[in-house]
């Protein structure tokens, strides 16, 4: 994906001024049944992705002077959709710019994952993934941060939470994703449902991936090592979403 071949912006523009703050929200919008997938449920595919950022501004000596909140629309041709449970917006990198992390579909070669960030105060592309290469293929994310304790960030996701359940760690570094763990037979997502359980935790020692068995029999905590290795530990049994809430509180 190239942004101005796929995205049409329709926006508020204006000249970011000095010591300006930065932060953002985002939601999807405009619905669509181009695709027809459902696996997030009916009306959980997008032809827009709708980010509003705030920015505050002083006068660099810590005097707050006001804030102004810009909206883009960010809507995809005929051939794309939005097909994720959320965007999730974060500073991905520690650089005090907000990221939006989402997952994006194509009618014909499924799902990808896209990084956007913003520059001057405007959302533009940081990376795409490459397409999983079949429709109605889709990926799940589990969360963003720093898996193995490097200092380097990285997103985890399932591919194909239905059907494969392989687990894909990339590291998000200086615009380019890059592979550096794989793992299999997990799961985060039941089909039809407009949420994923699980995410990431850290319990005062390396952050987990909170995930369950592929089959749904066990809650599965999973960890990254710097070397790429991916080890896995056994929660229990018990898969609802009370568990994986305690899971991510550090109660078990």
């Amino acid at each position: 994906m190239r942004a101005a071949a796929i995205l049409a912006l329709a926006l508020i523009a204006a000249a970011l001024p000095a010591h300006a703050e930065l932060s953002a929200t985002a939601h999807f919008a405009n619905p669509t049944e181009r695709y027809g997938h459902g696996a997030l449920g009916p009306g959980h595919e997008f032809e827009s992705l709708r980010i509003t950022v705030r920015r505050s501004t002083g006068d660099g000596k810590g005097l707050f002077s006001g804030a102004t909140n810009l909206t883009y629309d960010l809507t995809l041709g005929p051939d794309l959709v939005w097909e994720d449970t959320a965007p999730r917006v974060m500073d991905l990198d520690g650089d005090g710019v907000p990221e939006i992390i989402v997952v994006q579909s194509s009618l014909s070669q499924g799902s990808r994952l896209i990084v956007l960030t913003l520059d001057k105060g405007k959302p533009v592309l940081a990376v795409d993934g490459p397409f999983v290469g079949e429709r109605n293929h889709w990926l799940s994310v589990i969360g963003a941060g720093d898996l193995d304790g490097d200092g380097r960030p990285e997103i985890a996701l399932i591919d194909a939470p239905h059907r494969l359940g392989k687990l894909v760690i990339y590291r998000y570094l200086r615009g380019k994703l890059t592979e550096v763990g794989r793992g299999g037979d997990v799961s985060n997502h039941h089909y039809g449902a407009d949420h994923a359980l699980g995410g990431l935790r850290d319990c005062a020692q390396q952050p987990e991936m909170i995930v369950a068995s592929f089959d749904w029999s066990r809650l599965v905590a999973l960890r990254l090592s710097p070397d790429g290795r991916v080890t896995r530990r056994e929660l229990g049994a018990d898969t609802s979403p009370a568990a994986f809430d305690a899971a991510l509180s550090c109660k078990i």
